[in-house]
């Protein structure tokens, strides 16, 4: 999915979004239903992980969200950064292609499908009226391997509302089968079959047969414009219900001694389908680790399952990367650090530093927004600025004193007057209704639609010595943030996406 070319566009969609405070409810915590044990339990210390988890907060470019360890079935250490919190989810960007890969794994097991069926027969009243010899080769196994030979592009999921017909008619460039070429659109392929064998979308599919029986609830995913799950991307999940889906993989495709997906599925799901990939080497919608015998989940900015069947272990990561590619660290720290310091057999309990592990778990609190409590200049306060016409649909901002906090009041063209709480040196939540964040993915067509439940943002201020009002807000139950920097003495308000390099200008007076 690209990037570029996104931000006016991403952030059009982000800053309404800021400013809604129209119907909202209130979340399920579905949490806390894995079993919780001390490290020193499992043959793990508890300093190794309070260490880890250090290690992962200092991190350079990226902006931790939830991290999750378990050993034997159990949770042995977890931290959710303030603002972020376990009852919050995460979209899986890229993640989700491995929950798509579950279902075929299923609709196999349940005879709707094979491995090797032809992608065209699933949908022949789509085709282009002439069918090249290597679209008719394309095979399910091509698309779980990312060996359809499509020439990849972004513009039918950017600007059409067909996606499978639009898609079937752009050239396949190479044989299928024999080239590597990581696309999206192959998974979305993938969840279109699951569709049509089932008359289900792959999201409905799922829930009876997977995410009932391991109790999640709290999930929702993207739908295209033909109604199809995005099926590569746009999946939405907590960080605990993430840990189960790696534990039912690290079981074999068992819960609770039932058999949810196939265990040579499973098996399929985690083993090197291609080398040649300019990276790791490919599985079925999964990438393998460094670490012998182990297998990912990955998403875009940070976003991983990691199963670890040496080591019976499953790790949890969300996070948005904010710059580069830097993804491969908490990786590495965790093989070595963690899994390198494993002993047999459980070790001696240590009440006090299983203690400490439990006090730094809490207290990691992700930077507020720099500069001091109170303006040098009250001139700025209860003052109503103008904006003008901006892509990002504001109108204007009056910035109010809310005791020790600060109140953005934003009038939109999109909905109205409405409200945001900064805290300083702490987050404060405002609720954040039915519109969504950007896609920090691109510019998909109907972005984030199929989504009912608001979102929520956390915010904090600081005010610059030479009269500048910073604020940060993170989307806490999703990904992104954003940074503004109000500066009255130029009229002019900055706006930067947190994994993005540039910054938008909006003037006022």
């Amino acid at each position: 999915m690209k990037i570029s070319n996104q931000f006016t566009s991403s952030i059009k969609a982000m800053l309404p979004a800021v400013a809604l405070a129209c119907a909202t409810q209130s979340a399920t915590a579905q949490i806390n239903e894995l079993p919780r044990v001390t490290p020193e339990s499992v043959g793990i210390s508890s300093k190794v992980i309070a260490n880890y988890f250090d290690s992962v907060m200092s991190l350079k470019d990226t902006e931790i969200h939830s991290v999750l360890l378990m050993r034997h079935g159990k949770v042995i250490g977890e931290i959710h950064p303030s603002p972020f919190k376990a009852e919050y989810g995460h979209t899986l960007f890229s993640a989700s292609k491995t929950f798509t890969c579950a279902a075929i794994g299923i609709a196999i097991k349940e005879n709707l499908l094979r491995i090797d069926d032809r992608l065209a027969i699933f949908f022949p009243d789509l085709l282009p009226e002439k069918v090249s010899s290597r679209l008719a080769a394309i095979t399910i196994r091509d698309l779980l391997t990312m060996n359809s030979g499509f020439n990849q592009t972004d513009d039918v999921r950017n600007n059409e509302t067909e996606w499978v017909k639009k898609y079937l008619a752009i050239d396949v460039v190479a044989e299928p089968g024999t080239k590597f070429k990581y696309d999206s659109m192959d998974t979305y392929l993938l969840a279109a079959i699951i569709q049509k064998v089932t008359g289900q979308t792959v999201f409905d599919y799922l829930k009876q047969r997977m995410f009932e029986p391991l109790h999640i609830t709290e999930a929702n995913w993207e739908t295209s414009p033909e109604g199809i799950n995005c099926g590569g991307w746009g999946l939405y999940l907590q960080s605990e219900s993430l840990a189960k889906f790696g534990q039912l993989l690290l079981n074999k495709g068992s819960w609770q001694g039932k058999e949810i997906i196939p265990a040579s599925w499973v098996d399929e799901m985690m083993k090197p389908h291609v080398s040649e990939t300019g990276g790791d080497s490919y599985c079925y919608q999964m990438w393998k680790c460094d670490n012998p015998n182990t297998a990912r989940a990955d998403g875009a900015y940070g976003q991983y399952v990691i199963v670890m069947p040496n080591e019976d272990m499953v790790a949890v990561v969300t996070q948005v990367i904010t710059k580069g590619d830097a993804g491969k660290r908490e990786q590495h720290m965790l093989f070595k650090n963690v899994l390198g310091a494993i002993k047999s057999g459980a070790l001696t309990k240590s009440a006090a530093d299983f203690r400490r592990l439990q006090k730094k778990s809490a207290s990691y609190v992700l930077p507020y927004a720099e500069g001091k409590s109170a303006a040098t200049s009250k001139a700025v306060l209860n003052k109503t600025f103008t904006f003008d016409k901006n892509v990002n649909g504001w109108k204007s901002v009056r910035i109010v004193k809310d005791g020790k906090n600060l109140k953005l009041v934003i009038d939109t063209e999109e909905c109205g007057t409405n409200d945001i709480e900064c805290g300083y040196r702490e987050w404060t939540l405002s609720e954040v209704a039915t519109k969504f964040p950007s896609n920090a993915r691109g510019d998909t067509k109907g972005a984030f639609s199929g989504f009912t439940s608001p979102f929520k943002a956390s915010a904090s201020y600081g005010w610059t010595n030479d009269g500048k009002l910073n604020v940060k807000i993170h989307y806490v139950d999703w990904m992104s943030s954003v940074k503004l920097q109000f500066d009255f003495a130029k009229n002019q308000m900055t706006l930067q996406e947190n994994y993005n390099s540039k910054a938008s200008l909006l003037r006022f007076k």
